[in-house]
Order: structure tokens, then sequence, then C-alpha cells
């Protein structure tokens, strides 16, 4: 899951109206009192029609009602899928061997495992959304993290699409739990990625990947030292430099409102008090003083931001002291909407986030709520991101028990990122040829992986344990996991091979956002994590490649080429497999699909530089941030995992095939199924 990482500043602005909207609202108040005097009138007049025309209404009402209970679920059983993120079958058949994974080791023996094809592109975002809809990109619209608009070669972020103050649906088709609620199958869903604004089901949602932060980011922290700022700027947060003092005057980043011509963030003023000698500060904020020691995160904090005279934005946060000698150091994280009271709706119904919190606590609202930029960029080191991590893992082991003790029948499902976050962020303690491996580190973080898979076989034994014989278990994986050593510059390999010019030709490189291109000159290009497009005529703004058989052409080379791209350094080729968009996405928005999509091999994966469409010097250089693992590979080189306490009769089962097995589950027959249009086929 990386979509976090990539623009975190990307967000949205509130639009304020001034004190204009006092007069405004009583002038309507005059105007409507008129009309209602008049629909008075009419009702006195015509009321012998009126009535006639309700006991109509009502009657019609009565027999929709009816017919609507032939559509009502006969399943009085339970579902209960497990999403674990990013779970490897080499490590889980291993661990399972040495009896490490007495639970997974269970449904293996008693049901059944199978390794899960993956999305393609194997993408967290990409395959949640097949898992979902059952469907490939080309039918659902969620084919990358990045996507471009081709009239304005402007860049976006897939996972959500905020605009105003109102938040619209991203996938383009329906997930299971809609058909299911039709039916009546009570259904609950938690954290699903790609569920913001969450769907109106029948039961329960809480929306998952996508929501932002109060920023309208997918997570901007903030972070404020007496050291001197390096120049080179933090992507993930706002680093402010101060001066040493006994009282700091500093400030929580609110929203961006829009007054006029000038946009401003609001703040939101709090003290710092600090001791000479002491590895401690006061803190002031909300009215309130609290201590916080060096090494030690605050509990949840309340803020509100007032937008106007009528709005206020409400979240919640937390402190991180990282020290307050040599240098003071204060991390705060992301403000996340406060699930009392959240701007936008992130759950359904509304007041759902209000019902967990009543029951399990506060917790982190954001889609994607541990914080791997502030490790990447060395704002906070490890400990502090495990304990983060730890503390998500809980909350969403509280929401999971909270709804399973309440389950009488229907489908629940769970998503869990920790396991794909702390492979993301530790890999590289199990990699010796990593350029960023510590042969002396600790052995906790040389074995935090197989912990934090134990952890997951814990959840699967409480679950298993809830539910009976006649009840159905799902467990899988979206994908598998390896190591990421080496960041392909992919503009700059279109570059070299004359697709792609720049408007300088002496620059060495460009920044970023498709800036400094030569449309005029320029073929191919790259954006997202192994994405390209051809630069075509009618398509995009300033497109020179003619469709058809120029294009054509222009794709079987550029795909030749880069499987026959070799990395020096490891004598290894960087690409597995050049995909052409007609092989891996098909459906009414395949057209907005990328052109070609590169499948790398294992160790290799389209760099940061890449995702937003800019053209470094470098062709190729070594991953030296902490986020070592991935699984944006060629899909074929990492399956992900499935479990079942049923016979899966599947040989080769997919992630398209969840949502028809689903269906089947619930009651859905093969020709109600072939109805939907769907990819894959029940596992049953």
């Amino acid at each position: 899951m990386i979509f976090a990482y990539i623009d975190p500043g990307t967000g949205f602005t509130i639009f304020t109206v001034g004190g204009g909207i006092i007069a405004f609202f009583f002038g309507c108040l005059g105007i409507f009192s008129l009309f209602f005097k008049r629909i008075f009138a009419f009702f006195k007049k015509n009321w012998k029609f009126i009535i006639v025309i309700l006991l109509v209404i009502v009657a019609g009402l009565i027999i929709r009602g009816a017919f609507m209970t032939t559509n009502t679920s006969t399943f009085d059983k339970k579902m209960v899928i497990l999403g674990f993120d990013g779970l490897d079958p080499r490590i889980i058949e291993t661990m399972m061997d040495k009896g490490e994974l007495p639970n997974f080791a269970r449904l293996r023996q008693e049901g059944s495992y199978r390794h899960l094809d993956t999305a393609n592109p194997s993408q967290s975002p990409v395959a949640w959304t097949a898992f979902s809809t059952g469907q490939n990109p080309g039918k659902n619209g969620i084919f990358d993290f990045i996507i471009r608009d081709p009239k304005t070669y402007g860049l976006n972020l897939s996972l959500s699409n905020v605009q105003g103050s109102k938040a619209k649906r991203v996938i383009k088709t329906k997930c299971f739990w809609q058909h299911i609620s039709e039916r009546k199958v009570p259904t609950v869903i938690i954290s699903c990625p790609v569920t913001f604004p969450p769907d109106k089901v029948y039961g329960r949602m809480l929306s998952g990947m996508g929501v932002p932060d109060i920023l309208g980011t997918e997570g901007t922290f903030t972070f404020y030292t007496t050291e001197p700022i390096n120049k080179k700027k933090d992507i993930g947060g706002t680093v402010f430099g101060v001066r040493r003092s006994d009282v700091l005057q500093l400030d929580l980043i609110g929203p961006r409102v829009a007054r006029g011509s000038n946009q401003e963030n609001i703040k939101v003023p709090f003290k710092v008090f600090l001791s000479k000698g002491e590895d401690k500060i006061t803190i002031e904020h909300n009215n309130r003083k609290f201590e916080l020691e060096q090494g030690q995160w605050s509990d949840w904090q309340e803020v509100s931001f007032k937008i106007d005279f009528f709005k206020k934005m409400k979240g919640i946060f937390k402190f991180y002291l990282v020290e307050t000698r040599p240098e003071f150091k204060l991390y705060i994280s992301p403000i996340n909407f406060d699930p009392r009271e959240p701007s936008f709706a992130i759950s359904y119904p509304e007041d759902y986030t209000r019902e967990l919190t009543e029951n399990i606590g506060l917790f982190y609202t954001q889609g994607m709520p541990m914080d791997t930029w502030a490790v990447n960029e060395k704002r906070i080191s490890e400990e502090p991101f495990l304990e983060q991590a730890r503390e998500v893992f809980k909350e969403k082991q509280r929401m999971l028990d909270f709804e399973l003790n309440r389950l009488e029948n229907g489908v629940l499902f769970c998503y869990f990122e920790s396991s794909d976050i702390i492979q993301h962020m530790f890999w590289r303690y199990t990699d010796k040829l990593h350029p960023l491996y510590e042969e002396n580190a600790s052995q906790e973080y040389k074995d935090i992986i197989r912990i934090w898979y134990m952890q997951m076989d814990d959840v699967l034994g409480k679950v298993l344990q809830k539910l009976g014989p006649e009840d159905t278990v799902l467990v899988l994986s979206d994908h598998g996991f390896d190591t990421f050593r080496r960041a392909v510059h992919v503009n700059s390999w279109l570059r070299k091979n004359k697709y792609l010019v720049l408007k300088d030709p002496g620059a060495d490189s460009t920044s970023g956002l498709l800036q400094g291109i030569d449309w005029s000159k320029t073929r191919a290009y790259a954006i997202g994590f192994g994405a390209i497009y051809i630069n075509q005529q009618g398509r995009e703004a300033e497109g020179i490649v003619r469709p058809g058989e120029d294009s054509q052409v222009l794709k079987e080379e550029i795909s030749a080429r880069l499987t026959q791209w070799v990395d020096d350094k490891y004598a290894s080729n960087v690409v597995n497999k050049v995909y052409k968009r007609e092989e891996i996405f098909w459906g009414d928005y395949a057209v907005q699909s990328p052109d070609l999509y590169i499948g790398f091999n294992k160790g290799y994966r389209a760099s940061w530089q890449t995702a937003l469409g800019a053209v470094p010097k470098e062709l190729i250089e070594d991953n030296l941030k902490k986020w070592s693992g991935s699984h944006l590979f060629d899909p074929k080189l990492i399956p992900g995992i499935l479990f079942s306490n049923k016979k899966i009769t599947r040989q080769d089962p997919s992630i398209y095939d969840i949502t028809p097995t689903v269906l089947k589950t619930c009651g859905f027959d093969n020709s109600q199924m072939k109805e939907l249009n769907l990819d894959g086929k029940p596992l049953f």
C-alpha cells in the first residue's frame, strides 16, 4: 500500500462565504414564507384529490414491499472473510511446517489452502477492488495508484475523489456487499480499501484506504525541530525550524480555507515548556497541561478548527517527543477526523463511527494510518513506528471482536494492513543483499516479520473459536511479497532510448508531474508504478503517435527493448514481462488504462520519481529508503494466499473468484451471477 507515500500534500480546500450568508439566509426566509402560503391555499382547495393520490402512493408502497420480500435472503449462516494484506506463500508455508502457525495449519489440513493469483498490476487498491467487485480494472476503473488526464497531462490519485465538501465514489461498478445487501443479507465491512465514501449496505461499513486526514491528504505529519533544516523538502510532512526557548509557541496545522482569492491553512496554537537538563516537556493544549517524556507517545488529543461562523472541523492526533537534547524534536501525527463527529461520511450509517468509539475507544480514521514516510525521512525511528503499528492492530482487533460478538448471521469482512506495512518497512533486515541490510541489527527486527505473521494466526484462531461447522471462513492475502533493492526510473529509460524528449536537451533531470517534457517530440511517457502511455494523437492533448498500426508497432518495440534491459550491478534482467493493455484490461473503462504495464523482476520496482512523472538523471539506483520490501513486481511472481474451512474445487483460484464465492454462498444462482458480468468463478 503506497498511495499515502506518493503525494500526501494533495489536499482539498474548504470554501467559506463570510458574513453575507446571514443576509442571504433572511432573504430566503421571506421567499419561503410566501411560497408556503400558496402551498397551503392549494391544499385547502384540492384536498379530496390529494387524498386519492396519497392512497395510490400508499398502495404502491405496500405492493413494492411485498415484492421486495421475495428478494429477502434466506441465508442464516455466518461467513467471515479475513483480509491479511501481503502474506507471502513462501513465508507462511515455511512457518506452518515449523508449527509456528497452528491455526493456518489447521485450516490447511481440515479445509483448503491454495496460492491465489493476484490482480495485474499487483497493487493493493487494484487487488482489493478486484476482490470486492469480481471484475478486472477495465470494468471497475481502478488500475493504478496514479491516474492521468490525457487532455492536460495532469496527475491525480485514484483512491478518492473529493470535490468541494463532497466525496465521490471511485469504483465504477458494484461490490459484493451491495449485491448481497439488495438481498437483505446482514453485512459488515471493516476498512476494506477503496471504500471512501462508504457504500450503503444492509448493515454497517467503515471506510478504509482512501480516507484522507483533516488536510485532505493521505497523511501529512508535522515536525518541529531546533536542528538546521535540510534544504531537501520532506515529502511526507511539514517541517518547521524553531529557536530553542523555555516556552515555544507552536501551531497545529489545519485544513486550507479559501477566502476570496487567498488560500490559507487554519492554525490552532499550543505551547511547549522546555526544562533545562530534562528529557521531558510540558504541553499546554486545549486548556490543559500534560507532560511528555522523550520517546513517548501522547494519548489521543482533540482539536477543533473553525472553518467559518457555522462550521468546525474536529480532529484527533498524537504527539511523539523524539528528543529534547541536544536538539528539540517533536513529531505530530497526521490529524485524523474525529470519529465521533467526522466532517465527511466515513461510515455507513454515519453514526457507526460514533458507535465504535463508544465501544472500543478513539481510533485512527485515516485510511492508511501508519506513518511510514516519517520513518523514511528519519523523523521518527522504527521503535515508535512499531508502537503505532501495534496500536492500529489492537484497534482493528477490537473492531473485529465487537462485530463478531453480535454477528448472528450474514457476511463479515475485516481488513488488516499491518502485515503489509511491516514487510514494507522491515524486509531489509531479512535480505543480506539489500543495500540497507544491517548484519548487527537487533534480533527483534530480524524476526519482526515472522512475529507479525504469528499475530495474524492469533486473529484467525479467535475467529475460528466463534464459528460453527456450518459457517464459512475465507482467509486471503491480495498478493505476496519480496525485496525491493533497486529503484527503476522508467522515464529516464524512455529518454535514453529517445521515446521521451525534454524541452531543455541539456537538463540532467526534471522534478516531476510530467513537467519539462517536449510533447511535440515525445512518443511515450511513464507514471505510476509501471504504467506506460503512448503520446497518442486524438487522445493526449499534444499527442504525436497515430492510433492503430503506428501505436501498435511502438508498443511492440518498447516491450521488446524493456525485456532486454539488464542491470549491470547484479547482471540480471530488470523486467520479467511487459503486458499490453488488451492482455490485462477489458471492459468499459479499459480505454483509460495504460497502453503498457511493466511486470518487474523481484528486487526491482518503479521509483517514487517515476510514479509522479519525473525524469531523474540516473536510469537505476539503489533503494536507500527503509521502505525496503514490495509487491510491485510481475504478478505471476508474487501470488497471494487463500485458506478456507470448506474444500476449494478451483485448482488455480484468483482474487476475482472471491466475489462470486460470496454471492453463491449467499444464495445467488449461476444465471444471476452471469448477469453481473463477473470475471471470476465460485471456489466451491
